[in-house]
């Protein structure tokens, strides 16, 4: 994956995770993993009182955990014609949860 788009990833993701109080060490983690945005994904929906979908540790399997946690801020976001495949995708849902908060 390519770096800049990984720190893209985890810059939203820290984000998300500070304004909701969890404390995320990911000092021993691969910041270019898809399992590293997973974990991360996973505290932010224990942070929403959320039980955790089983999914795969790809792009796809994020999808709907970004789903969750885009209807617990009450947002809406029609990912229909979007790519589940795609990093892109990924990137709109985070950035459709830094807009609800506030940033």
């Amino acid at each position: 994956m390519d770096k800049n788009i990984a720190n893209d990833i985890n810059g939203k993701l820290n984000f998300l995770l500070e304004d909701h109080g969890v404390t995320f060490d990911d000092s021993n983690m691969a910041l270019d993993s898809l399992d590293t945005f997973h974990k991360k994904a996973d505290a932010l929906l224990v942070a929403h009182n959320c039980e955790i979908p089983e999914a795969a540790h790809d792009i796809t399997g994020l999808q709907p955990k970004l789903n969750m946690l885009i209807q617990g801020h009450g947002a809406e976001f029609d990912d229909s014609n979007l790519d589940p495949n795609s990093i892109d995708t990924v990137l709109q849902k985070l950035e459709i949860l830094q807009d609800e908060h506030g940033a």
